[in-house]
């Protein structure tokens, strides 16, 4: 997932009112999902990684935020933050892993792992995102994205593992200032897709799941577009 680090930094670098546009967008998106599921009112809501519309979600829904208390505190979120998806005792309408939450991992294994807790909470729908990597491949890019706020720069690198190609590092670096530079500790990531999400929620006994057309995603300070795909158990 996204580190704590990150959201950190980028609160450092946001434009308050543009982040909160931004975030308002996304919460339509994910509002108007909401509706169309043939699901029980939606009351509570579980993020396994923090993202900033938390910050909207929460003055509608009982959230709880698998995040350090740091990030809690630093964003002046009003919603319960956990250290562990296992401190998560009870099943929630709504499980919200954004930011190609999957592709978080070292080996297939730890992504049935990550599903299989994200299940365990799920008393509903499991909501996620991913880009295309059967027709797309962003992991295999050499290019390097950067995206300028202010005097602020943030860059984001993957490395390919050369011995195992579905799996690459992240790099993310902090430019601020022009002149103070900030290295995250690398993320390791895999690909997946969208038929081996499939199996593996079929694995899980899930009785649903849907690419929803014409509907994407897109992270903060990001610059490639997600599916978001809906998956019920």
């Amino acid at each position: 997932m996204i580190s704590n680090d990150y959201w950190l930094k980028i609160q450092n670098i946001a434009e308050n009112t543009r982040l909160i546009e931004q975030a308002q967008a996304k919460v339509d998106i994910f509002e108007k999902l909401f509706d169309s599921l043939q699901t029980k009112h939606v009351e509570t809501i579980v993020l396994p990684s923090f993202n900033p519309i938390i910050l909207l979600l929460e003055q509608y829904y009982k959230c709880t935020v698998v995040a350090s208390q740091s990030v809690k505190y630093s964003w002046q979120s009003s919603s319960d933050f956990v250290d562990s998806i296992n401190d998560i005792t009870e099943p929630v309408d709504i499980v919200l892993a954004l930011d190609e939450y999957l592709t978080y991992a070292s080996s297939e294994q730890d992504q049935r792992d990550a599903l299989a807790k994200l299940k365990n909470i799920t008393g509903g729908t499991l909501i996620t995102t991913l880009q295309d990597y059967k027709n797309a491949a962003p992991h295999k890019r050499n290019a390097v994205d950067s995206i300028t706020s202010n005097d602020h720069v943030v860059v984001e690198q993957n490395i390919l593992d050369k011995i195992n190609r579905q799996n690459w590092q992240t790099h993310i670096y902090f430019i601020e200032n022009q002149r103070d530079f900030t290295v995250l500790d690398a993320e390791n990531r895999r690909t997946m897709y969208f038929k081996q999400l499939a199996k593996y929620s079929s694995d899980l006994n899930g009785t649903g799941f849907t690419v929803q057309k014409n509907l994407l995603y897109r992270g903060f300070y990001k610059r490639s577009y997600e599916h978001i795909i809906t998956l019920t158990f």
